[in-house]
Protein backbone atom coordinates (compact mmCIF):
# COMPACT_ATOMS: atom_id res chain seq x y z
CA UNK A 1 0.00 0.00 0.00
CA UNK A 2 1.39 3.13 -0.63
CA UNK A 3 2.31 5.80 1.83
CA UNK A 4 -0.26 8.91 1.34
CA UNK A 5 1.05 12.20 0.04
CA UNK A 6 -1.22 15.40 -1.02
CA UNK A 7 0.05 17.99 -3.53
CA UNK A 8 -1.05 20.92 -5.26
CA UNK A 9 -0.23 21.54 -8.64
CA UNK A 10 -1.97 24.20 -10.95
CA UNK A 11 -4.76 25.00 -8.29
CA UNK A 12 -5.78 21.19 -8.11
CA UNK A 13 -5.16 19.03 -4.98
CA UNK A 14 -4.92 15.42 -4.93
CA UNK A 15 -3.84 12.70 -3.24
CA UNK A 16 -0.83 10.58 -5.33
CA UNK A 17 -1.75 7.30 -3.41
CA UNK A 18 -5.52 7.56 -4.68
CA UNK A 19 -5.08 8.29 -8.12
CA UNK A 20 -6.19 5.22 -10.75
CA UNK A 21 -5.29 7.25 -13.81
CA UNK A 22 -5.14 10.56 -15.73
CA UNK A 23 -7.86 10.61 -18.85
CA UNK A 24 -7.80 13.43 -21.58
CA UNK A 25 -10.29 13.19 -24.40
CA UNK A 26 -8.46 14.08 -27.95
CA UNK A 27 -12.18 14.20 -29.79
CA UNK A 28 -13.93 17.26 -30.36
CA UNK A 29 -17.22 15.68 -31.03
CA UNK A 30 -16.96 13.19 -27.93
CA UNK A 31 -17.34 14.22 -24.80
CA UNK A 32 -16.21 17.11 -22.89
CA UNK A 33 -13.12 19.31 -24.70
CA UNK A 34 -10.33 20.39 -22.99
CA UNK A 35 -10.76 18.79 -20.04
CA UNK A 36 -8.54 16.76 -17.73
CA UNK A 37 -10.12 13.87 -15.92
CA UNK A 38 -8.88 12.30 -12.82
CA UNK A 39 -9.83 9.02 -11.45
CA UNK A 40 -9.25 7.90 -8.41
CA UNK A 41 -9.29 4.13 -7.19
CA UNK A 42 -12.47 2.35 -6.62
CA UNK A 43 -12.65 2.65 -2.70
CA UNK A 44 -15.62 0.36 -0.51
CA UNK A 45 -18.12 1.38 2.08
CA UNK A 46 -20.46 -0.54 4.43
CA UNK A 47 -23.61 0.89 4.68
CA UNK A 48 -26.99 -0.50 7.06
CA UNK A 49 -29.74 -1.95 4.98
CA UNK A 50 -32.83 -0.32 7.17
CA UNK A 51 -34.98 -3.31 5.83
CA UNK A 52 -33.09 -6.44 6.43
CA UNK A 53 -30.52 -4.39 9.33
CA UNK A 54 -27.61 -5.95 7.36
CA UNK A 55 -24.41 -4.41 6.36
CA UNK A 56 -23.92 -4.12 2.46
CA UNK A 57 -21.09 -3.93 0.22
CA UNK A 58 -21.09 -0.24 -1.72
CA UNK A 59 -18.47 0.72 -4.33
CA UNK A 60 -17.98 4.17 -4.80
CA UNK A 61 -15.45 5.52 -8.07
CA UNK A 62 -15.26 8.32 -7.80
CA UNK A 63 -13.61 11.02 -10.56
CA UNK A 64 -12.49 14.74 -10.68
CA UNK A 65 -11.97 17.37 -13.74
CA UNK A 66 -10.51 20.68 -14.64
CA UNK A 67 -11.13 22.40 -17.57
CA UNK A 68 -8.69 24.03 -19.34
CA UNK A 69 -8.91 26.86 -21.76
CA UNK A 70 -7.29 24.76 -24.87
CA UNK A 71 -6.12 21.20 -25.76
CA UNK A 72 -2.47 21.70 -26.03
CA UNK A 73 -2.70 23.45 -22.01
CA UNK A 74 -4.55 20.77 -21.23
CA UNK A 75 -1.79 18.10 -22.27
CA UNK A 76 0.96 20.15 -20.73
CA UNK A 77 -0.74 20.26 -17.46
CA UNK A 78 -1.60 16.12 -17.60
CA UNK A 79 1.71 15.38 -18.74
CA UNK A 80 3.14 17.47 -15.42
CA UNK A 81 0.68 15.44 -13.40
CA UNK A 82 1.73 12.51 -14.70
CA UNK A 83 5.27 13.28 -13.97
CA UNK A 84 5.17 14.23 -10.55
CA UNK A 85 2.90 11.07 -9.94
CA UNK A 86 5.70 8.95 -11.71
CA UNK A 87 8.47 10.27 -9.58
CA UNK A 88 5.75 9.40 -6.22
CA UNK A 89 5.18 6.05 -6.96
CA UNK A 90 9.25 5.38 -8.05
CA UNK A 91 9.78 6.13 -4.25
CA UNK A 92 7.05 4.40 -3.27
CA UNK A 93 8.62 0.77 -4.79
Amino acid sequence: MNSPRMVTHAGLTLNLSQIKCFKLNGFSTIGKQNTLVVEFKTRYGYIENPQTGKFEKQEYTEHTEMEFPDYETAVVFRNEWEEIWQEYLDEQS
